[in-house]
């Protein structure tokens, strides 16, 4: 049997049938407000309990918002960078115009990278080269959609991420990624991570009874068992609750 990693919501592991696979990559995937990063943060702060680090990568947030937001749910984002547990990685990543197309950079706040933008490349040499400094076992990538959003040659785009998301599976940690799906009607959602992540958690909300209700479902979890059913679950103070035998309104 496949060796399980704790998402660090009870009831989340009881849908995955004992956790997320370890080694392998998921992706979190929903529109804005349905609780992508903060399942992330459950995973992250589960793997510090345990003894183990994180890395953490955002290019839609900055360092003390993400701060910010992890500590109004009661976790001790400060404590656990100073003890070199967590690390946080944030940035901005823009088009540069070139004399042939376009570069992709990323400027990041941290001191040490600010005066050196990274090309998309070059990003995941640098979150590995921060898992291998903390031995970190657990990477989360909050936000692909900066890197997704991009308009022009949309197969470069692919194949760059692409080849970003594969350089970091290659590595020995389970990484969770986050991806916002447009809700405008009409919008059509890039399900390009679908395909090369190995299992996908689709997150959304129905409405009932005059009232919204979150949902979950596992669409895909590559060689293992899984429930295949929505579950409803809840964000609440101190994060995310999962009710995976809850029957859902008709």
């Amino acid at each position: 049997m496949k060796e399980r990693i704790s998402s660090g919501i009870e009831g989340l592991d009881k849908v995955l049938n004992g956790g997320y696979v370890k080694g392998r990559s998921m992706l979190i995937a929903g529109g804005p407000g349905t609780g992508k990063s903060i399942i992330c943060w459950h995973f992250i702060f589960d793997a510090i309990r345990r003894g183990g680090t994180a890395v953490l990568l955002s290019l839609d947030e900055s360092s003390d918002i993400i701060m910010e937001d992890m500590q109004a749910f009661g976790w001790d984002p400060e404590t656990a960078i100073k003890e070199k547990k967590l690390s946080i990685l944030s940035g901005t990543l823009r088009l540069v115009p070139r004399e042939s197309g376009y570069d992709y950079l990323i400027a990041f706040e941290h001191p040490l990278f600010r005066e050196k933008p990274f090309t998309v490349p070059r990003l995941a040499d640098l979150v590995k080269q921060k898992a291998n400094e903390t031995n970190a076992s657990h990477i989360v990538i909050d936000g692909l959609g900066p890197l997704l959003e991009f308009a022009g040659n949309r197969f470069e785009v692919r194949q760059m991420v692409y080849g970003f998301m594969r350089e970091l599976i290659s590595q020995d940690s389970t990484i969770l990624l986050t991806h916002e799906l447009r809700t405008l009607s009409g919008a059509q959602n890039d399900e390009m991570p679908y395909f090369i992540s190995d299992g996908v958690i689709k997150l959304d909300m129905i409405y009932s009874t005059g009232d919204y209700i979150r949902t979950l479902r596992v669409v895909k979890l590559r060689g293992a068992n899984h429930v295949m059913k929505p579950v409803m679950f809840r964000i609440q103070n101190d994060g995310i609750v999962v009710y995976p035998d809850a029957r859902l309104p008709e």
